[in-house]
């Protein structure tokens, strides 16, 4: 059961990483560096989608190994 629901606080921290990837293409005049405005929204969104990708690897590894156990 804790499995089930770590599996799905990761897919809803995937999804929150696309939602925030998507807000961030809105067609807004992009400022000048880097740091202060939806660039970096964007970039925080993929990190977020990868970083949860991982975790549901990580996870899913954990899971096989206690199961062969």
């Amino acid at each position: 059961m804790k499995a089930l629901l770590r599996t799905i606080i990761v897919i809803i921290i995937i999804i929150g990483g696309v939602i925030i990837i998507i807000v961030g293409k809105k067609p807004f005049p992009e400022p000048e560096c880097i740091v202060c405005g939806f660039n970096l929204i964007r970039i925080l969104g993929i990190a977020e989608v990868v970083l949860g990708l991982g975790a549901l690897v990580i996870q899913g590894n954990l899971i096989e190994k206690q199961r062969n156990l």
